[in-house]
């Protein structure tokens, strides 16, 4: 809704690498994926190899583009909160809207119970996922579900602990980034206490039983990443100059080699989302942090084979630019094709989806995506351009 002026950057700027923009375009298409499309047969392989790895591939690569003394530390974070902030309240202040205007039509409680059991998951919510429990709705390590509501909210805003977790992480990095990068010394030992104090916060939420608010103990680990990404930025490492194109394949298989040998020994470890598939317990920190480091060379060697191919390339690029939306509105757009098509189909977490109906169930969501972002971004461009003729 709010970030056209920031995404729509032109296609024809030369100097940006937009292999990074069509990793970003894949990425966020198997997260639809992921929480969409779901067969129990499937599920384990599924998520071994397009899951566990998403969520650090995107925190590394949202410091690939930090530049040391670019801007100051409070500019930074003020541009950040304005990139994020705004689309989290807004994106879920109209999803809370429709969810409850839903729900109180198709209720068969009261008014009153169904406006506060709405009003409590919104509250819930505010403190993301696997958080303390709140006014009674949440269960340890899942989101709550009141049976007296036929659309839980707190449901299909489940990805929105990205946004949470990013913006907290963001307020730390931009604090730290100057100093932990002027020196490999210092990179070294910033980013190895950052993982550290995550793994000691895991540590203690193990022992406690539920997790922080707003998943605080994966923040350092998160910053941590981010560090990661700014570090390979400088030096270039995921540059077209650094990979050649000879070694494009070869670095993708051999980082998919890595990732399915940590999942063939630990089973869904390094899931990001604080366990909600599997938990190793607080060492869940460090496959984190690996496959943080591994998935960008192997998403971003892929795309550079992608970007041969002019127009896959260019709509990559198209999803590339979009990711914010796409992550908050996907499961929120998929819950409502269900309802309104009768598709018998199941997101992620709940068995028993057929495939051909989840399947279908994805491809109506994608294609609600694009036609929403189309046509919002043409109405924002009229708007735009009345304003100037004013």
């Amino acid at each position: 809704m709010t970030e056209a002026k920031t995404i729509a950057a032109p296609l024809e700027e030369k100097k940006r690498d937009y292999a990074q923009d069509i990793a970003k375009g894949i990425g966020i298409l198997l997260v639809v994926f992921v929480h969409i499309f779901d067969y129990p047969k499937w599920y384990e392989i599924i998520m071994a190899i397009t899951g566990v790895w998403l969520m650090p591939f995107f925190f590394t690569l949202s410091g690939y583009y930090y530049r040391p003394g670019a801007r100051t530390p409070g500019e930074c974070i003020r541009r950040r909160a304005k990139q994020l902030l705004k689309p989290y309240f807004i994106y879920s202040g109209v999803i809370w809207f429709c969810t409850t205007v839903y729900n109180l039509i198709v209720a068969s409680t009261s008014f009153g119970e169904t406006l506060w059991e709405s009003v409590k998951q919104y509250l819930t919510f505010l403190f993301s996922r696997n958080s303390l429990v709140l006014v009674g709705l949440a269960e340890k390590g899942k989101m709550a579900t009141p049976s007296s509501l036929s659309v839980s909210f707190t449901s299909i805003t489940v990805p929105f602990w990205f946004i949470a977790m990013m913006f907290f992480a963001d307020i730390i990095f931009f604090l730290i980034a100057d100093f932990a990068l002027a020196k490999m010394k210092r990179f070294i030992s910033v980013t190895s206490g950052l993982i550290l104090l995550s793994f000691l916060l895991n540590v203690l939420v193990d022992a406690i039983g539920f997790g922080l608010p707003w998943n605080i103990q994966n923040v350092p680990m998160a910053t941590a990443l981010m560090l990661v990404g700014a570090m390979f930025g400088q030096t270039k490492l995921l540059s077209k100059e650094t990979v050649k194109t000879k070694w494009l394949v070869i670095n993708s298989l051999v980082a998919l080699a890595i990732v399915a040998l940590i999942q063939w020994q630990f089973p869904g470890a390094g899931s990001f989302s604080a366990g909600v598939f599997f938990y190793f317990g607080a060492v869940e920190v460090f496959p984190c942090v690996l496959l943080g480091i591994i998935a960008p060379f192997m998403l971003v060697s892929f795309s550079r084979l992608i970007e041969k191919i002019p127009v896959l390339s260019k709509a990559l690029i198209w999803v590339g630019f979009r990711t914010l939306p796409i992550l908050l509105v996907h499961m929120f757009i998929s819950k409502f094709i269900t309802i309104f098509t009768g598709i018998d189909a199941k997101m992620m977490g709940q068995k028993g989806a057929i495939p051909g109906e989840s399947a279908l169930n994805l491809l109506l969501t994608i294609a609600v995506i694009v036609l929403y972002r189309i046509v919002w971004e043409l109405l924002l461009k009229k708007i735009h351009s009345k304003k100037q003729a004013a």
